[in-house]
């Protein structure tokens, strides 16, 4: 077995949500789609989201990286992101937690140098 994550799968109700949440929001590019299952492709794992009649949101299941928090922060409330979590600085670097369109809650972080 290999030591690292190729595949993050999510949950959604409503594909085509979904995808425009990614897409358009995020800005992830769409690597493959179809009515039950679609591929973002990122510059580690692939983030796939299978339809599913029943999500569960359980807390942050993933963590994009970025180089600009605050930049991202306000990007994210003009497209009317619901946060769960606003911006709060950690050991680490600071931090938000947001929820898709489905209702799944994942985090954004920008490390400390």
């Amino acid at each position: 077995m290999e030591h690292r994550i190729s595949v993050v799968l999510v949950g959604v109700k409503e594909m085509e949500r979904a995808i425009a949440f990614y897409r358009q929001v995020l800005g992830l590019p769409l690597k493959f789609q179809t009515d039950q299952y679609s591929e973002f492709q990122t510059e580690g794992a692939v983030l796939a989201l299978e339809q599913r009649e029943q999500v569960i949101a359980t807390g942050p299941a993933f963590t994009f990286p970025t180089a600009n928090i605050r930049r991202d922060r306000e990007g994210l409330q003009k497209a009317g992101v619901n946060f769960w979590q606003d911006l709060r600085e950690e050991s680490y670097g600071w931090v938000m937690m947001i929820e898709d369109s489905e209702g799944n809650i994942f985090e954004i972080v920008e490390y400390k140098a």
